[in-house]
């Protein structure tokens, strides 16, 4: 395929989840740097702005390309000094929740689209952006990924990557253990018996953060079903999850991946960088995650026979299912916002918009292998093959979900439903009493 052939899929690849999400809603170029130059290095005194971020390894992956655009407006911004404080997923959502209690004056956060932004909206803690802002070919945002970032019709954060979930992987494992990558549920399953018969961990996952589990049933649900909205329609109330067989039949195959002990041992006591470290260490055959984490086969902090031996595949489907193996669970999760307390508002304004420009956050981020952008983005012909494998699945995406169920109801939805699957996963609880639970946390919202 050609560069320019390539693009124009890529250039349709988020595209697909824009069109999703945007029905599921219901509802000239410069160099990206004129936002930074037109304030930044004046007479003005020297400022300090704070940043708090989820990447804490700024070596590798998101947080090197977050720690490069950051360089590159301080050293363009001599008077600006950027404060960043980084924690690792699960501390740093509860110190976000901190942080918006005691109205923290940091000047842009990471944020989570969704039930967790909403919270900080109805705090009154992030600022409303002017999406008019935003359009054209400086910053280059694709269709409708503004969605989990929009309450009541008014945007509140900018999404830097389009999120898809896949299986990761370890393909010497299988080759040498003549297992066969599944592409069926059935084929899943017996992956999970082969390598418990060899001692390998099947399948790695973040047990103890819990919403890995509920993206999981969401896949499986669309592979039964066929259906993209049939589970957001049960948040919404228009279904129910105890009434629809669908729901049966995917809290059913749960159980069966439960009773396969397709996860590691432990796996409910395992946050999430656990449980990479099991997959990266060649101890597990698989990782369920997104395409948040293309940066790992470019980590040169990883074993060399890791990444040379590292895959891609998407989520299998059923066989007895209505759902295609090219429906993608994609959504667009992960962003930023300005904060209201922030001391220097102008300041952060300036560097927010640098930091999204198109040639900034989604240029390195692509470049270097991190993930895959919420803006367009030009292919460089040095990518890796996970990189070209992750691009191949989203442009070849016949369907994409447009959000993840657990973030599409109130925080307290979040909450419950994570803490369903965490019952489940942690038990002997039966499919039905998973539906009841679900049900109960659509309910109460």
């Amino acid at each position: 395929m050609t560069k320019q052939s390539r693009l124009a899929r890529a250039t349709l690849l988020t595209a697909a989840i824009a069109t999703v999400a945007a029905l599921s809603a219901c509802g000239g170029s410069n160099d990206g740097n004129s936002a930074a130059n037109g304030g930044g290095g004046g007479g003005e005194g020297k400022v300090t702005l704070r940043l708090f971020s989820n990447l804490p390894d700024r070596k590798s992956g998101q947080g090197l390309a977050e720690q490069t655009v950051i360089d590159n407006y301080v050293k363009e911004n001599p008077n600006v000094k950027i404060d960043v404080e980084t924690l690792a997923e699960e501390p740093f959502k509860n110190k976000l929740k901190a942080y918006m209690s005691s109205n923290e004056p940091i000047d842009i956060t990471m944020v989570h689209g969704g039930a967790e932004l909403n919270t900080l909206v109805q705090a009154g803690y992030v600022k409303e952006l002017d999406p008019k802002q935003y359009e054209g070919e400086q910053y280059n945002f694709l269709p409708g990924v503004y969605k989990s970032f929009t309450f009541d019709g008014k945007l509140y954060g900018l999404p830097r990557n389009s999120d898809y979930e896949v299986i990761y992987y370890n393909k010497k494992l299988f080759e040498d253990n003549g297992v066969k990558v599944p592409t069926t549920f059935a084929e899943l399953l017996d992956a999970a018996k082969a390598f418990r018969d060899k001692g390998i961990a099947p399948m790695s996952i973040n047990g103890k953060d819990l919403w890995s589990f509920g993206e999981m049933f969401q896949n499986v649900v669309q592979r039964y079903s066929g259906d993209q909205n049939l589970i957001l329609d049960a948040v919404d109330k228009k279904k129910k999850f105890t009434e629809d067989e669908n729901f049966l039949k995917a809290a059913q195959f749960l159980q069966q991946v439960r009773d396969a002990k397709m996860f590691q041992d432990s796996f409910m006591t395992a946050d999430y960088g656990a449980s990479q470290n099991l997959f990266t260490q060649g101890k597990a055959a698989m990782w369920y995650m997104g395409s948040w984490e293309a940066g790992m086969a470019t980590n040169e902090s990883l074993p060399e026979e890791f990444r040379q031996n590292l895959g891609v595949v998407q989520f299998p489907i059923a066989e007895d299912g209505k759902g295609k193996i090219d429906d993608l669970l994609a959504w667009n999760g992960g962003g930023y916002a300005l904060v209201s307390s922030s001391k220097h508002p102008e300041e952060a304004k300036k560097f927010f918009d640098y930091l999204m420009s198109a040639n900034q956050w989604a240029k390195t981020a692509w470049d270097t292998g991190a993930a895959v952008p919420a803006q367009k983005y030009e292919l460089t012909g040095k990518e890796s093959e996970v990189q070209k494998k992750l691009t191949d699945i989203l442009v070849n995406a016949s369907s994409t979900a447009g959000a993840s169920f657990i973030d599409y109801g109130t925080p307290k939805y979040k909450d419950d439903t994570q803490n369903a699957f965490g019952k489940f996963f942690s038990s002997s609880a039966k499919p039905e009493q998973l539906l009841a639970d679900l049900q109960a946390a659509a309910d109460t919202q």
